[in-house]
């Protein structure tokens, strides 16, 4: 009887062990990245997401165009999430649905003038940044007349990015 009490006890502490040590830090992921610690360039914790990180870049390309800030829009970061949400359960980038979000982005936010980014499978803020400004339908949408913007980047089950990100005036 006393073996089989010990067998318990090791079996209990082993899984004990096991489970406390666990490389969840308790933070919740971001609802729009999926990233649940934020690295910067050197590895070390960054306070700075992806879409944060998109849209430091995408103004700062802007600024050297001589064009003002985008500004960030919950409406719109909501209805990035959605769409990027949608292209992972498709399991391709698209832009269907384009005409409904910017019938929401009229009626929340009064837009006037809608455009849309999307991209996937970059591992970065900086490579998917980079290639919608070295393509000319995206870079134009980045340097259009528009002063607001949603950006959603979310992986998918196999840990690639899925980008999204609207623009709208």
């Amino acid at each position: 009887m006393k073996i089989s009490s010990i067998k318990y006890l090791f079996v209990f502490i082993i899984l004990s062990i096991a489970i406390s040590c666990s490389d969840d830090d308790g933070t919740p992921p971001d609802e729009n990245t999926g990233v649940e610690n934020p690295t910067g360039v050197d590895g070390t914790p960054s306070n700075t997401s992806i879409t944060e990180e998109i849209l430091r870049l995408v103004n700062e390309y802007r600024a050297t165009k001589g064009l003002s800030a985008l500004t960030s829009n919950q409406t719109a970061d909501e209805l990035a999430a959605d769409h990027t949400r949608y292209m992972i359960s498709q399991g391709q980038i698209n832009h269907d649905n384009f005409d409904a979000r910017g019938d929401v982005l009229n009626e929340k936010e009064n837009a006037r003038g809608m455009a849309e980014n999307v991209a996937n499978f970059y591992p970065d803020a900086k490579s998917v940044v980079d290639a919608w400004i070295s393509s000319d339908g995206h870079r134009k949408n980045i340097e259009g007349n528009y002063t607001h913007t949603g950006i959603a980047a979310i992986k998918d089950e196999s840990g690639k990015y899925y980008y999204t990100q609207l623009f709208y005036r």
